[in-house]
């Protein structure tokens, strides 16, 4: 599994990077559903997935590998555009003028 990863491929950016952003998610509703507490009065928590994404990216800018670093920047900004998305669609995230 360590030799995967270490590859500079497309597929190591989406598994690594969807993957990451899967798993901390499916953690936070487990958690959310284990407190009782209704998951859309919290739909700001989950801006947190993407502190382990920006970890990962870190990691790979480190090793300086270009495909998988720019596919993560990619996938880190289309998944940050469709969350503000969902906050401004549910009202969590609103302008006040």
């Amino acid at each position: 599994m360590k030799r995967f990863f270490s590859q500079d491929k497309l597929s190591v950016a989406l598994v690594a990077g969807l993957g990451t952003i899967v798993v901390t998610a499916l953690l936070l509703t487990a958690g959310l559903y284990i407190a009782g507490e209704p998951i859309t009065a919290h739909l700001s928590w989950y801006g947190g997935v993407f502190i382990p994404f920006i970890l990962i990216l870190r990691l790979y800018i480190k090793r300086q590998q270009l495909v998988v670093t720019k596919a993560l920047f990619v996938i880190l900004f289309i998944t940050f555009i469709a969350f503000i998305y969902l906050l401004f669609s549910t009202n969590q995230l609103t302008f006040n003028s």
